[in-house]
């Protein structure tokens, strides 16, 4: 878990003006990694009421989306403040993986461990991956992905980009692409800072983006992952990493009819607990993106996803 440490002492208190987001998303040229022009970043994508609450009564989170994620015009099935800036906590790391995989053909190339995988903030979650251990880039997407080590999410960064500092620029970048334009990062794995946020909306985006790779599904529909490595001496090393969703995990019901197909967690105390995730229906197949920030406790984090799930016919 990360720590349930403050972000700082100034607080997020304005919405995120979509208009705003618009007219810069005008302003500039949109492409993907290989050169193509998109037809605009809002095509295939829901895009929620700024001043209207949907189906949000009895959600007590701060914020809530739930969105169809089918065919080219999906609808906002919830949607409590889908624009307000809110510390997403290692939901961050959603966005550390799309960046990764928009960037690295090959998951299997390996990586050595370096010295600014040390996270030394008190209560961290982490892979517990080790300056001089060699693991494949693929391993450390499982070590970000399922127990939100953010030691793994700096060699993800470092793999990719050859910095942090340089994958950070390439997050930011992605985020204008991809019309997520009312986030800003400044870290690859969410840990406490003031400058570093994202709306619902943001996250939804993000989400979206990231599950069109078969990779990022694959790891994060996993409950378990078992890497077995290199130590900084070359001898083999096993590790057992467990996802953090309660719904994968069985301790908390998914409604009827539904499977969890995966996302990411998120906690710290300004952040409070959060969760976004893709959600199938069983019977049609139809997939669903649904969002929540800033619940006070676990157990409100679950009720109020429930909810929003409970809204899905």
């Amino acid at each position: 878990m990360i720590p349930l440490a403050g972000c700082g002492r100034k607080k997020l208190e304005h919405s995120y003006d979509i208009r705003m987001g618009l007219t810069r998303m005008n302003a500039v040229s949109v492409s993907d990694v290989s050169g193509k022009h998109a037809d605009g970043f809002s095509k295939g994508l829901a895009l929620p009421d700024a001043k209207q609450a949907v189906g949000a009564d009895g959600l007590t989170a701060e914020a809530a989306l739930l969105v169809s994620n089918e065919g080219d015009d999906p609808q906002v099935l919830v949607s409590k403040n889908p624009y307000v800036r809110t510390y997403p906590a290692s939901i961050t790391k959603v966005m550390t993986a799309l960046v990764c995989l928009r960037h690295v053909d090959d998951l299997q190339q390996e990586f050595t461990v370096t010295q600014n995988s040390k996270i030394t903030v008190s209560g961290s979650s982490m892979a517990y991956i080790h300056p001089g251990e060699t693991l494949t880039i693929e391993e450390l997407l499982y070590g970000m992905l399922l127990p939100s080590g953010n030691d793994a999410a700096v060699a993800v960064a470092e793999a990719t980009a050859g910095s942090v500092d340089a994958f950070v620029e390439m997050m930011n970048e992605t985020a204008m692409e991809i019309g997520a334009t009312g986030c800003h990062f400044v870290n690859v794995n969410g840990l406490p800072d003031e400058n570093h946020y994202m709306t619902p909306y943001d996250i939804y985006l993000t989400l979206h983006a990231a599950l069109a790779y078969d990779a990022f599904r694959e790891i994060v529909g996993s409950v378990h992952y078992d890497p077995e490595y290199k130590d900084a001496n070359g001898m083999p090393k096993k590790q057992e990493w467990t996802v953090s969703n309660k719904y994968m995990l069985g301790e908390v019901e998914t409604p009827d009819g539904l499977r969890v197909l995966g996302g990411k967690t998120g906690t710290t105390k300004a952040a409070g607990y959060c969760l976004t995730q893709a959600t199938e229906k069983e019977a049609t197949g139809e997939e669903f993106i649904s969002t929540v920030m800033k619940a006070k406790t676990r157990d409100d984090l679950y009720a109020n996803m429930t909810m929003l799930l409970e809204k899905i016919h």
